[in-house]
């Protein structure tokens, strides 16, 4: 028989044992799963969750492992873009009947990364028929372009003692004050530089989550379970953890989160990184405001708004879905606005939609999906029952050495479709078997060159290119389709006229400037006949004012040949006339339209 001091301290041990063993169970299904846990302490969870989720989204678009790839092989490339545009959707006088779906481009390239190298042909054709070529070649720090309609020559330009070269071609000091006299990308530097650590965004989180649970009741929460919700066409039961605040509390709480950003050091540490590195590429001026300043500034602003407007007892209310303890939605409801965040980061099929809706006039929502046939991102809004769709399909595939990216650019609304079509093949190979080269013979290194040949060649290739794109605007392409799909698509607004795009105030100068140049009194018929001579590129049409005073319209692309025939003919019949000259500009481009010829009654 057991002693009986032995078989207590057995019994001892057996119950102490077991609760052990239930504190050890209680903690496991504490740790690893919701049991036991209040409702605002799986609200804050899941909704902690969203950064995670959208980090992993972001990891996946941002995915260059195919580029990463590439970066160690010799490979070549075939590339077709296409745009198609059709008007009037669903109508009767639906069409595709228009000059932009007749064109396309057709880019082949080869390129060899170990040794800097990279050569591509770019054509563009009119219904198969080449219209028009240029090709693009780089050797190490050497980069060249060549107008095969214009010059026969690559314009070369090595990345060094670049505000010299510049200078040379007559820009001004102030205009080339932030241009460095190399550039220089690091591109994983600039990647990490907008990037935030593991341990960076678990501090971020822990620092506002615990704002939230410090200054709201815990009879501000309460919980659902087994829910019936939809996201991304699937659908899928969940719970939820809500949380209910007035406009008051809710601004209380904002005021608490923008107080802690003020002194988040990780947060103006970013910033302060930011700075560095658009200063360092020399994408912002050293003289302006800080960026860590105007962020802070931006807060007390925001803080001092709100403070003015903090008196409410209008209710917002914070949804937090899970499925299996993941975060699939959160929902922001206020009386003025509507923010839906639904996601889906561990499926076979990746989700992630950000919605925004005030009342049911308006709503924008971003969708992100990815799954085996390719990834899709679309931007749809609908304002006073008029919808827009702006969406992005890439599908990458990969077979041995043999790559295929298909990229669809779409925009869509009640009345039109354009898209842009792009489909590239990509071959890895051992060899390149052509490689283009750069020679004395074939190449113009504007670096080396003297400023009169540089500007002589520049000049020459400008004319040209202008020329060619003159004949292409009149022979090739109907300017009032580009003009449709422009204002269709929103990128120029519907009273903006198309001559007025593309030009920049150093453009402008230099087209200026040829003519503002001939500008002058009593010229006698030797400088006449120079100010024609100097026009006659850009002359396309004469109206005659008066007896004594002619109008010579001008234009960027295009010339009527025949009608400086017609003005050296005006001229000869009276050697002893003088004449003045001076410039007249369009409204709108500000570029020079007119040049006006004046009889001088001095002979």
């Amino acid at each position: 028989m057991m002693p009986k001091k032995r078989k207590k301290t057995i019994i001892i041990a057996t119950i102490i044992s077991v609760i052990l063993m239930m504190i050890l169970a209680f903690v496991l299904l504490y740790i690893n799963t919701d049991m036991f846990k209040s409702n605002q302490t799986l609200f804050t969870k899941y909704v902690g969750q969203n950064i995670e989720n959208i980090d992993e989204i972001y990891k996946q678009i941002g995915d260059n492992s195919q580029e990463e790839l590439l970066q160690q092989k010799k490979y070549t490339t075939q590339m077709q873009v296409k745009v198609n545009y059709v008007e009037n959707i669903g109508t009767s006088s639906e069409s595709t009947q228009n000059s932009i779906n007749q064109l396309k481009f057709k880019i082949n390239g080869q390129t060899d990364p170990s040794s800097q190298y990279n050569y591509q042909n770019i054509e563009f054709l009119k219904q198969d028929e080449k219209v028009s070529q240029i090709e693009y070649i780089q050797k190490e720090d050497t980069y060249g372009i060549k107008f095969s309609d214009v010059l026969e020559q690559y314009l070369l330009v090595e990345n060094k003692n670049l505000k010299e070269l510049f200078k040379k071609l007559g820009y001004t000091d102030e205009e080339i004050a932030n241009l460095p006299d190399k550039i220089e990308w690091n591109k994983k530097e600039i990647k990490e530089c907008f990037q935030f650590t593991e341990q960076e965004k678990q501090n971020i989180k822990n620092r506002y989550l615990k704002i939230i649970n410090n200054n709201i009741q815990k009879n501000n929460f309460s919980r659902q379970s087994n829910q019936n919700i939809q996201i991304g066409g699937q659908n899928v039961k969940a719970n939820s953890y809500t949380l209910t605040i007035t406009k008051e509390q809710l601004n209380h709480i904002y005021l608490k989160v923008l107080e802690e950003m003020k002194q988040d050091e990780i947060l103006l540490a970013k910033i302060d990184n930011i700075q560095a590195i658009l200063e360092k590429y020399q994408l912002r001026r050293k003289e302006d405001d800080p960026i860590r300043k105007q962020f802070e500034t931006k807060i007390e602003e925001t803080i001092t708004q709100i403070n003015k407007n903090n008196i409410g007892n209008d209710e917002t209310k914070i949804i937090v879905y899970e499925n299996n303890q993941t975060t699939i939605s959160t929902i922001i409801q206020t009386p003025e606005y509507e923010i839906h965040v639904d996601i889906l980061p561990n499926q076979e099929q990746k989700y992630l939609q950000i919605a925004y809706q005030e009342g049911e006039k308006q709503k924008t929502t971003l969708t992100y999906a990815k799954s085996e046939q390719g990834a899709t991102i679309t931007l749809h809004n609908t304002e006073n029952g008029k919808s827009k769709t702006y969406c992005i399909l890439v599908d990458e595939q990969q077979q041995g050495d043999h790559y295929t990216k298909n990229t669809v650019a779409k925009y869509e609304d009640e009345k039109n479709r354009v898209e842009i079509v792009s489909d590239k093949q990509i071959n890895i190979v051992n060899n390149l078997e052509k490689i283009e080269g750069i020679n004395n013979e074939n190449a113009i290194n504007l670096n080396q060159a003297e400023e009169a040949q540089i500007n002589e060649v520049v000049e020459k290739t400008i004319t040209g290119v202008f020329g060619k794109i003159g004949e292409i605007m009149t022979n090739v392409i109907n300017m009032e389709d580009i003009g449709k799909v422009l204002k269709v698509t929103g990128i120029i607004k519907e009273e903006q006229p198309l001559e007025s795009m593309g030009v920049t105030q150093t453009e402008r100068n230099r087209f200026n400037s040829q003519f503002e140049i001939l500008q002058g009194e009593d010229l006698d018929y030797t400088n006449a006949l120079k100010v024609i001579e100097a026009i006659q590129q850009n002359l396309i049409a004469m109206e005659v004012v008066s007896n004594t005073e002619l109008k010579l319209k001008l234009d960027q692309y295009n010339k009527n040949e025949e009608l400086v025939t017609t003005l050296n003919s005006f001229l000869e019949q009276d050697k002893m006339r003088k004449y003045s000259v001076k410039v007249e500009y369009d409204e709108t481009t500000k570029l020079v339209n007119y040049v006006v010829l004046t009889i001088s009654e001095k002979r």
